[in-house]
């Protein structure tokens, strides 16, 4: 017995080891070849006036919002951290906004941790690879604690860890970020045999997927835990019974409302500005995304980043590629329709899947089916090993006939793709002209050639796509060999899990791109004009104005990493901030008293009628115009006389700034956007709180005095404190319970 356990163990962590091994393949460019995770070259190449490079050079476009969301939310918390040793403002948007509002940051996330002692980019890197190492974890830990050998857990965990929507969605960190703690989740959830109502590794894994991602992420985890507790329910006696039913629900509701305690900080920051988003359900949306579920087995049949995308055609796009493996797709389909297999699983995959097919898809995305691919996985794994147990199946004679239909039919595809090429080529290219926005009017013949590219890698013989359905057979001929008397189950099971990474490794490499860490200061290399345009802005904030959306120039937030403050910027829910009144070109007196002092231009775009602004540089790069009416952004005002002066501050950080006022304020006003959290120390007394003005400005009313005062303004949310004891509390009070069950359980000493 001892040697049993002794292997057992031992092959668990080879397991590991190998899962870490895979990682590090996965990831070499970062982790050996000192790239970075992020794709700058959209900087290079599509956004004006950095692009120096030609836009066909662009690996992945879609990855967009990586250069013009994400790295900047990630980079304001790293400079926040790094001046001030908290997570507090962003000055730089918005005119000023609270970083943990923003509902797209994870801002409860254990990866802002690494901002603290590592330098920005070894932190960006570390943190995602790591989340993906603890998905892959988990569900090697969830696999063995259900009785799954360590070598089948393998491709549970690739399946799982690499699946497509991780790695399409990997520089937003919120869904993985969720995710990745699903499967430790699962397992807490269901190695609770006894059911105990107060749980603490159930409460602490829900909560760290509650906090690791936003509230949409959020639903995932419910998702997840109500298939488990349907699962339990179902399989309960009497299932029908209200006491049963009570039984089987209340250890899930304490886990839920546990989790969402010590997670309070996060979601009550995040709900209020979300539920300003909530849409209406639409009625027929999903039904119509049916026929992309062919990708499941042929990842790049409607496209990939270099080309156009034809998921369009059903209403979604590349974005919505649900891909665990072809392998695992067929073993997960064979485990499904297996009486024996776990029903957990069945639900996980069957309910997360069916529900992107609904108007559901509106709330949940197809970035909820990481659900699905949770349940796809462990029944792939699990039908793997089952497979070593039973006699040959013949259902793989019938699986390899339809494979081959399908392979016919694509080569027939093929061939006719390449007679009617160009007449082919002419009508998609005239279709897809005639959809091109206002916005897209710079990227036509980028969109023409990217049609090109599409035909030329549908075609069967394409290099990637010959290399992924060489897996697919090679991976299904690999499980169909193994049954009870098989010789070399293990070798036929390695070459199983070798298939199904390669191929995911293979939609990988369309999507991630990596590149040379940038050799700057700030977060992105600094181009010569920059330091210009800081000067002429100064300490005030820009503006954008254009006649017509424009993708491909001045992303909202890209100026707030170089330090130029912005009266705008973007986020899924626009924050409340200090603003213009009227129409910030015809008033600019309105613009100046919210803080905005320039406009800048698209020089694509013709100059607009402009009467009480001043040009003050039109070139190449950008037009810009300077507000007359702007005399700076903090002022020491004397209400009795009506008179403003303009003052700087002595010192100021991400969340503080300390001024000196002359003799006679009444009040100090700043046009930076209000917050609760702001307070105010006034020649060094306690913090008070500073109060709104009409136009959600700071001010900071003062008594009038005969010598300068000395005001320190910082933010810092009050709330955090209450926030955190609640999660005190919460967390002592499970402890406790947990604490005196155990000691309850212990045998007593005799006397």
């Amino acid at each position: 017995m001892k040697n049993t356990d002794s292997l057992s163990r031992r092959s668990f962590w080879l397991c590991c080891l190998l899962w870490t091994a895979m990682v590090a393949v996965f990831f070499a460019p970062a982790i050996f070849g000192g790239k970075v995770l992020a794709p700058m070259d959209i900087m290079e190449c599509l956004i004006s006036p950095y692009a120096t490079q030609p836009m066909e050079n662009v690996h992945n476009h879609f990855t967009v919002d990586a250069i013009s969301q994400y790295l900047p939310y990630n980079y304001s918390v790293a400079e926040s951290f790094r001046q001030d040793g908290y997570m507090g403002w962003n000055p730089y948007a918005h005119n000023g906004t609270p970083i943990a509002e923003n509902t797209m940051l994870c801002p409860g996330d254990w990866h802002h941790a690494l901002y603290f002692f590592l330098p920005f980019w070894t932190a960006w890197d570390t943190g995602i690879i790591l989340q993906f190492f603890i998905a892959g974890l988990g569900m090697i830990v969830f696999l063995r604690n259900r009785k799954v050998p360590a070598p089948y857990c393998l491709l549970g965990a690739a399946g799982y860890g690499f699946y497509s929507q991780f790695v399409m969605w990997i520089y937003h960190r919120w869904v993985l970020g969720t995710m990745c703690w699903a499967p430790w989740i699962l397992w807490a959830l269901m190695r609770n045999r006894e059911k105990r109502i107060i749980d603490l590794p159930s409460i602490l894994f829900i909560a760290l997927g509650f906090r690791g991602g936003h509230l949409q992420a959020c639903l995932f985890i419910v998702l997840l835990t109500g298939c488990v507790w349907l699962a339990d329910w179902w399989s309960s006696p009497s299932r029908w019974n209200l006491k049963t039913l009570w039984r089987v629900s209340l250890p899930y509701l304490v886990s839920g409302i546990g989790g969402a305690l010590l997670s309070i900080d996060v979601l009550a920051q995040t709900i209020p500005p979300l539920m300003a988003g909530v849409k209406e359900l639409p009625f027929l949306t999903g039904i119509t995304h049916l026929p992309s579920l062919v990708t499941v087995l042929f990842p790049t049949l409607l496209g990939v980043p270099e080309t156009i995308d034809l998921f369009k055609l059903m209403g979604q796009d590349l974005f919505d590629l649900k891909f665990t493996g072809g392998v695992i797709f067929v073993l997960s389909v064979l485990g499904l329709f297996n009486r024996k297999a776990p029903l957990t699983a069945k639900f996980l995959m069957v309910i997360s899947l069916v529900l992107v097919f609904t108007p559901l898809i509106t709330y949940f995305y197809s970035r909820s089916t990481a659900v699905y691919a949770l349940g796809a996985s462990w029944l792939a794994a699990w039908q793997l090993h089952a497979l070593t147990q039973e006699p040959a199946r013949t259902v793989w004679k019938k699986i390899f006939i339809a494979l081959g239909v399908l392979t016919l039919g694509w080569l027939l595809c093929s061939v006719l793709i390449q007679i009617f090429h160009q007449d082919l080529l002419s009508m998609l290219q005239r279709n897809l002209l005639s959809r091109l926005s206002a916005a897209e009017t710079g990227r036509e013949n980028w969109y023409l050639l990217r049609t090109e590219r599409l035909l030329e890698q549908s075609c069967i013989w394409y290099p990637r796509t010959l290399a992924l359905l060489a897996l697919l057979w090679g991976g299904l001929w690999a499980a169909s060999r193994i049954h009870v008397r098989a010789r070399h189950k293990l070798l036929l099971a390695s070459l199983v899990i070798l298939c199904s990474l390669g191929e995911l490794l293979l939609v990988q490499a369309t999507w991630v791109q990596y590149a040379d860490k940038p050799e700057s200061a700030g977060l992105y290399k600094e181009p010569e004009w920059m330091p210009r345009l800081k000067q002429q802005v100064g300490d005030g904030s820009v503006s954008f104005y254009s006649t017509q959306g424009d993708k491909d120039y001045l992303h909202a937030n890209h100026l707030s990493t170089f330090g130029i403050k912005l009266a705008e910027g973007y986020e899924t829910v626009a924050p409340r901030r200090l603003h213009s009144l009227q129409d910030k070109l015809a008033h600019p007196e309105a613009a100046a008293r919210a803080g905005i002092s320039h406009i800048i231009v698209n020089p694509r775009h013709s100059l607009p009628q402009t009467k009480g602004w001043d040009l003050v540089e039109n070139n190449s790069r950008y037009i810009l115009l300077a507000n007359p009416h702007y005399k700076g952004r903090y002022f020491a005002a004397n209400h009795a006389t009506g008179e403003s002066t303009p003052v700087q501050p002595g010192r100021i950080t991400y969340n503080q700034m300390d001024f000196t006022v002359p003799p006679g304020t009444t009040a100090l006003d700043v046009l930076e956007s209000y917050s609760d959290g702001w307070t105010a120390r006034i020649n060094g007394g306690k913090p008070v709180p500073v109060e709104c003005t009409e136009n959600y400005g700071i001010t900071v009313p003062l008594a009038a005095a005969d010598t300068p005062a000395h005001v320190l303004l910082q933010y810092r949310d009050h709330r955090q404190d209450t926030y955190y004891g609640i999660i005190l509390v919460t967390l002592l009070l499970i402890c406790g319970a947990s604490l005196w069950r155990h000691m309850k359980k212990m045998p007593s000493t005799p006397h």
